[in-house]
């Protein structure tokens, strides 16, 4: 396969690490696709606009690169031979909360929230721009990084449940809760706001930034799947609670004590 980019025809390469640029100050992005052409094409692409690119050509191979290179952020296709973009991001969500941008050629709604429900952070459809690709992940990364936030600790229901928000850490019971980057910031909001009802509309301008519009629909899959990892009971919410037609909450009387040296903002 070739790919046309900015007017030129590009062939496949033989190796992606060969056409990367030195390693830049934005980050190092695995890329994991079957298509030699889509590591050309992303190697030279996002090398220019400043990352380190690392690129694998199937499932177990983006599974092991990745553990060996820890990239900052996965970019990930979808088909591919032996393991599929689906179940690598189901893995990958299981030793990391790096952003990951699920990359495919289906664009129907279904795969699309599937991706979602797999773990992944953003989904885009090809073709696709560089440019624009690049744009994201760099949305993602400042998203994820919070390098200016303040050292703050939230414990609730008698420290039952705590909320690191400077190790961007949730413990229930004990126990090391697992999400994702943007899982961990939709809880990380609504504690932060308890006992307000914070309106859709501002979630997902707080998740997503200029994307909140298009990635909208999606925010009821975060909240079910933020659900299943933190409540109790996740048929019965006792943490993440809505009010429909108008958002999600905290409840005030689950109790948070801010135990960091700064108050909540």
């Amino acid at each position: 396969m070739t790919v046309v980019r900015q007017g030129i025809t590009e062939a496949p390469g033989d190796e992606c690490d060969q056409m990367a640029e030195p390693a830049g100050t934005v980050g190092r992005i695995l890329v994991v696709d079957d298509a030699r052409s889509i590591h050309q094409l992303l190697s030279v692409g996002l090398g220019e606009a400043g990352f380190e690119v690392v690129c694998a050509a199937d499932g177990p191979e983006g599974l092991a690169k990745f553990l060996e290179q820890r990239p900052d952020a996965a970019i990930v296709d979808v088909l591919m031979p032996r393991m599929d973009g689906y179940e690598l991001c189901r893995r990958l969500r299981e030793i990391s909360d790096a952003p990951i941008i699920m990359l495919s050629a289906l664009r129907n709604e279904a795969e699309i929230v599937r991706g979602l429900e797999a773990g992944a952070d953003d989904y885009v459809t090809k073709p696709f721009s560089v440019t624009e690709l690049a744009a994201r992940l760099r949305a993602h990364l400042r998203r994820q990084r919070r390098a200016d936030a303040p050292q703050r600790h939230l414990a609730f229901d008698g420290g039952r449940l705590t909320i690191d928000l400077d190790s961007l850490r949730v413990v229930r019971d004990g126990n090391d809760v697992p999400l994702s980057a943007t899982e961990f910031r939709l809880f990380e909001y609504l504690a932060a706001n308890a006992g307000r009802v914070v309106p859709h509309r501002e979630l997902v301008s707080h998740l997503w930034g200029k994307d909140g519009d298009r990635l909208a629909p999606y925010l009821k899959i975060y909240v079910r799947r933020l659900r299943q990892k933190v409540e109790p009971d996740p048929a019965q919410p006792r943490y993440v609670l809505s009010r429909h037609g108008t958002g999600y909450f905290f409840p005030a009387e689950a109790g948070a004590a801010d135990t960091s040296s700064g108050a909540v903002q």
